[in-house]
This record gives structure tokens, C-alpha cells and sequence, in this order.
């Protein structure tokens, strides 16, 4: 089936009057995504979603051959499928001072073969006064033919905040460097489909070109779940669809690489778009960073297995590929650090050998 390309021609963003609504209360996580892992213990509270919206029927999953994908490209590099990091720049809220660094940042980056990021976006800026900051970071990736994936959080006193959300993307959606806003974070442990919807909805009314990302973990796994009904994934929740198993580990104290999970796990999730949303784009989080307090005792990925992380997730049918995280201050280990510089060479090797124009690996 033939996917459609994600528009760069973003129209005007139209501001929602009165349309602070309230999908429920829950607590917010932090600015930074958590390590996927499968849900608390705690199953959370039940959600009422803001409309009375009838549940669509979701297509019975019956996986079909899905031909070839044409990732969206690089701004300005339109042979070249999204190949990225997730938190590039260890700042949120930067000034005019900041864009030497931030320009040197995303530079190295792109001598590694990057060329699309997601990076998160202060919040505080919205009344502040100082909204065109937020070009900043924009300018200096549109200056290195770098594409962006912005993230603003939505919510605000546990509800979600449409008017930031507008006020955020009048001044961002425009830029040359903006590929999509990022909503939404492991959505699938808080909000049934409906809300996931309404909130699809809702931003799609604000801005209706731009294309809308959220991390939604395993969706294959929440289709399963019991203790979490009504999840089941449907059109209209997300254009760009970002999940992920993380399989680099300890186990009884050994490294142990779930090579096998991780493609089963992306392969149910591709089946799921494919016969759901079809015109959806899957993308893969690729795990670098070490965690020894999770439960699962993750470790940093060798080089030779982010090879095997990325060429798993393109046989399954990935259309974009981000390398998650360069930067967090919560895990022990992460590919920013100075000490990486095998993970980092590692990073514009795949780039040169199955990514670039050409590549033949």
C-alpha cells in the first residue's frame, strides 16, 4: 500500500478557544522518556474520556506482505531515510548564547550520518515573551540540513493544555528544520484509544499538516493486557508511531542480547500498523544507554550489537530509525558520553554502510 509522505508544508496554526480539556487525572513523568518496561504494578486509574466518541471497531489483525516504504527524508537530503538521536542537547530552555554550542553539538552529530532528532522544548517560554527562543535550536539544524522532532509536554494541572500546545506550534510548525510535535509519552499506561484519539483530534484541529509523534511502547502489548482495556490501536493516534524493546541486558549476571525478542516484538507491532493505519510511519528506538537499578539490568549495547539492533528494526519494516539516548541524566551509561567512542563510531558506520545514498551492505 502506498504510504504517504509526512508534509513539510504546515499551515497556519488555528488557536482553540476555550479548549482546555480534561481527559482525567494523572500524574505527570518526567521530561525525559522512561526505560520501556512492562507496566507498574498498579494498574492507573480509570479515564473518562473528554467527548462520548464511539470506540471504532479496530480491523481484525490479519498480516499481509507490506511493500516497500518510503521513509519521509532528511530536510534537504532527500535520498536519506530518518537516521537519528533522541536528546541531542542537554538543555531545554536555551538563548541566544547558546546557539555556538548548540550549532557544534549538531554538527558532530551530523559528521556521524544523523539527520533527524527529537529534542525536547521548555514549556516556560509560552507567555514569556521569549517564544522565538525556541527557533533557536530550529536555525541550528536547518544550518546542518537537519530535521527536528520537537517535544512540548501537553499537559498542564493534569490536563491537557491545547492552547500551549497551539501557542507552541504557531512559532515552530513553519521552520524548515520542524519535521513533527511530539505529544505524548508511553500514552498507552494512561489513556484508552478514545482519549488517544481525541487527542490526535484535537491537534489535528490546531494544526491540521502537522504530523504527530508519540512514544507508544509496545502497542502489540497493550492489545493483550487485561489490566489495561480498551487499548486497542487504531488510525488516527499517531503519524509517526514510535516503539521499541530494549534486549540488551544482564541476566544472572551474564550479558544476554534478546535478539529474538526484540524482532518479535517489532514485527507484532508492524502487522498491528500494517492492517490498523497503514498509513502510519513506525519508527524504532534503538537502545545505547545502561541502567544497573532497573529490574532488568540494562547495559550499554556493543558496537556489534546496535548493528544488530538497526538491521532487525529495517528488516521489520521500520521507516525511521533513532538511536535513543544521546543524553539523560537518569541512566549510568548513555551514547553521549566521552567514553562511547566505539558506540559513536559505530553510529556513522551504520550510517555509511546501510543508510547513506548508495549504502550496499
Amino acid at each position: 500500500m502506498q504510504k504517504r509522505t509526512v508534509s513539510f508544508i504546515i499551515a497556519a496554526a488555528l488557536l482553540l478557544t476555550g479548549c482546555r480539556s480534561a481527559v482525567g487525572t494523572v500524574t505527570t513523568p518526567t521530561s525525559q522518556p522512561a526505560s520501556p518496561t512492562p507496566p507498574p504494578p498498579t494498574a492507573p486509574p480509570t479515564l473518562t474520556p473528554k467527548t462520548t466518541t464511539a470506540t471504532a471497531s479496530p480491523t481484525p489483525l490479519t498480516p499481509t506482505p507490506r511493500p516497500p516504504t518510503s521513509p519521509t527524508p532528511a530536510s534537504g537530503d532527500v535520498q536519506t531515510p530518518p537516521y537519528g538521536v533522541v536528546y541531542p542537547y542537554n538543555k531545554s530552555d536555551w538563548r541566544e548564547t547558546d546557539r555556538q554550542a548548540i550549532h557544534a553539538q549538531l554538527s558532530y552529530l551530523k559528521s556521524l550520518g544523523i539527520n533527524t532528532v527529537v529534542q525536547i522544548f521548555s514549556s516556560r517560554l509560552i507567555g514569556s515573551g521569549r517564544e522565538q527562543d525556541w527557533l533557536i535550536f530550529l536555525d541550528e539544524a536547518a544550518s546542518v540540513k537537519m530535521q527536528v522532532i520537537t517535544r512540548l509536554w501537553p499537559l498542564s494541572n493534569d490536563e491537557m493544555d491545547y492552547p500551549a500546545i497551539a501557542a507552541f506550534l504557531a512559532v515552530v510548525q513553519e521552520h524548515p528544520a520542524f519535521l513533527a510535535y511530539l505529544g505524548l509519552h508511553e500514552p498507552l499506561e494512561r489513556f484508552n484509544s478514545n482519549q488517544l484519539r481525541e487527542f490526535y483530534s484535537q491537534v489535528k484541529h490546531i494544526a491540521p499538516d502537522v504530523p504527530i509523534a508519540n512514544y507508544m511502547g509496545t502497542m502489540a502489548w497493550f492489545e493483550k493486557s487485561l489490566r489495561f482495556p480498551n487499548r486497542d490501536f487504531t488510525a488516527g493516534i499517531c503519524d509517526l508511531c514510535v516503539v521499541w524493546y530494549y534486549p540488551v541486558r544482564y541476566r544472572n549476571g551474564q550479558p544476554d542480547f534478546e535478539a529474538d525478542l526484540l524482532r518479535e516484538t517489532l514485527r507484532e507491532n508492524r502487522e498491528l500498523m500494517t492492517a490498523r493505519a497503514p498509513e502510519a510511519h513506525l519508527w524504532v528506538l534503538g537502545q545505547v544507554y545502561a541502567q544497573s537499578a532497573h529490574r532488568r539490568q540494562l547495559r550499554m549495547s556493543t558496537p556489534e550489537e546496535m548493528e544488530q539492533i538497526y538491521t532487525i528494526a529495517m528488516e521489520e519494516g521500520a521507516d525511521g530509525f533513532l538511536w535513543y539516548p544521546w543524553f539523560h541524566g537518569n541512566y549510568d551509561e548513555v551514547l553521549g558520553n566521552p567514553a562511547m567512542t566505539a558506540q559513536q563510531q559505530k553510529v556513522r558506520e551504520i550510517y555509511e554502510t546501510y543508510v547513506q545514498p548508495g549504502a550496499t551492505p
